[in-house]
């Protein structure tokens, strides 16, 4: 599983149209089967910096969007950043939720 995860700090006026960008490629994303998540959010306080975050099943499909003319966009939106924006791509071998917390509390006796 590959994560990718993109924080833009955008220029005076342009928060709109890069909301705009990424939201459109996330309703592109919508119907690909490998892409198992992607959302838009904006981050409160002084920044406002707008996090978009994709989640894809294998690093063959995100590859293949990395090359797509949505990942252009994308690209295209990262302009508008007053500063250097923030790009992170995360590989998973394995994934794990809650289990690994009930394994980790399990090991070690409560304080209490």
């Amino acid at each position: 599983m590959i994560l990718s995860q993109i924080k833009i700090y955008p220029a005076q006026g342009y928060a709109a149209s890069i909301i705009d960008v990424l939201q459109s490629v996330q309703v592109l994303l919508a119907s690909v089967s490998d892409c198992l998540h992607a959302s838009v959010s904006i981050e409160s306080g002084e920044n406002e910096a707008i996090l978009y975050l994709e989640k894809w099943r294998t690093c063959e499909s995100f590859d293949e969007h990395l090359r797509s003319n949505a990942y252009t966009r994308i690209l295209e939106a990262l302009e508008l950043s007053c500063r250097s924006p923030e790009v992170s791509f995360f590989d998973g071998l394995e994934v794990g939720s809650l289990e690994i917390v009930e394994m980790a509390r399990s090991l070690s006796p409560e304080d209490d």
